[in-house]
């Protein structure tokens, strides 16, 4: 874990380099409490650019989560405003995810001083097309090459509406993109979208800077366990997730003599209803962050699959720093340099086989 520290290190290094003390950071949503990959970087990168000593000017688009007065302690000011949603907003030609949170009051406040702009996610890019802001810096934190994304969900999706409209956002979010180009950094979260961005934007700086997250200390347990399990977590109500978590279910734990849990966020109905039928699955529902450390922690494999390649990752980064062993297949990997750290399965076969080679490990 010391080379994980010193990256960490490296990476605040090229963070700062930018001169000015005051940095704007625009968050896409509530980024406390940090129990989901997006807001977990965007919680940790606030706590450590604070610790570096920069007053940070927090902006926030708020749906569905309470305002955080812990975010108080790390910024200047904190400032909420509402996320537009409603179904007008899906007849533009730009994304929902954008134009749901273009907010003038932001614009005007933003335009008071001029501090550089941190952009978390493309989701908060709007304002780089707003003439007052013309001669800004707008540095880009991208989260995934979004229209890549979104083309994974609509490959994964059944609803035939939902998949529309994951498709229809996907085309826009790729036309959308080249005002992108007036971000004068781009700081991306896996290699791959490094690769991707410095091909489609040739005069852009583009940086790699993997996800920032609780690094205090390292947490996994080191006891015997009497009640060895398997885990998977995210945000169970994404697709991705929602669909690796019926695969678990469904094709992975009746054919395993171990204990699994599933935890995280607002699990979709159909992980209750497939669960209901697996005497060896256990489902914990929106765990505090103090639970889920817990759960990380003490779990004697964190089961990682994915069927979408993009983005990095940020729940392979906290169970390698807090969990024991890691079993991922290669598309949970994409971007990174990780292989040599975990154990890789990718067919069903596989990964029932690696499961119990290391629950006989102690």
């Amino acid at each position: 874990m010391g080379e994980s520290r010193a990256y960490f290190a490296r990476s605040l290094s090229k963070i700062q380099i930018m001169q000015e003390k005051h940095l704007h950071i625009i968050s896409f949503d509530v980024p406390f409490p940090a129990d989901y990959g997006g807001v977990i970087d965007v919680f940790h990168k606030v706590k450590a650019l604070h610790k570096k000593g920069i007053k940070i000017h927090l902006h926030i688009f708020q749906y569905g989560r309470d305002q955080a007065d812990i975010l108080e302690s790390f910024c200047e000011e904190v400032n909420y405003y509402p996320r537009k949603t409603g179904i007008m907003y899906n007849l533009s030609s730009t994304p929902y995810i954008i134009l749901s949170r273009i907010c003038g009051k932001l614009i005007h406040k933003i335009k008071s001083d001029n501090y550089p702009i941190l952009c978390e996610g493309m989701h908060t890019c709007g304002m780089i097309q707003s003439p007052i802001l013309e001669n800004r810096k707008f540095i880009y934190r991208s989260s995934n090459v979004e229209h890549h994304y979104y083309n994974g969900l609509a490959n994964n999706e059944k609803n035939i509406f939902k998949r529309y409209y994951y498709r229809n956002e996907a085309k826009k979010l790729l036309n959308w993109e080249f005002h992108l180009k007036k971000a004068e950094l781009f700081l991306t979260v896996s290699k791959d979208e490094q690769d991707y961005y410095k091909e489609v934007f040739p005069d852009n700086k583009v940086e790699n800077i993997y996800s920032f997250f609780e690094q205090d200390n390292i947490s996994f347990s080191s006891e015997k366990s009497k009640d060895k399990y398997i885990l998977f977590h995210g945000k169970l109500s994404v697709q991705e997730n929602i669909t690796t978590a019926n695969y678990i279910i469904k094709e992975i734990a009746p054919n395993s003599a171990y204990k699994f849990i599933i935890a995280g966020m607002n699990p979709d109905r159909s992980i209750y209803s497939n669960a209901k039928q697996i005497d060896n699955i256990k489902i914990i529902a929106n765990p505090d962050d103090a639970e889920m450390k817990a759960i990380i922690s003490e779990a004697h494999i964190n089961l990682l699959l994915t069927d979408q390649a993009t983005g990095l990752k940020l729940k392979l980064l906290n169970s390698l720093y807090q969990g024991k062993f890691c079993v991922v297949n290669n598309n949970m990997l994409a971007g990174t340099d990780l292989s040599k750290c975990v154990e890789i399965a990718n067919t069903k076969e596989e990964i029932l086989k690696k499961i119990k080679e290391l629950m006989n490990i102690i």
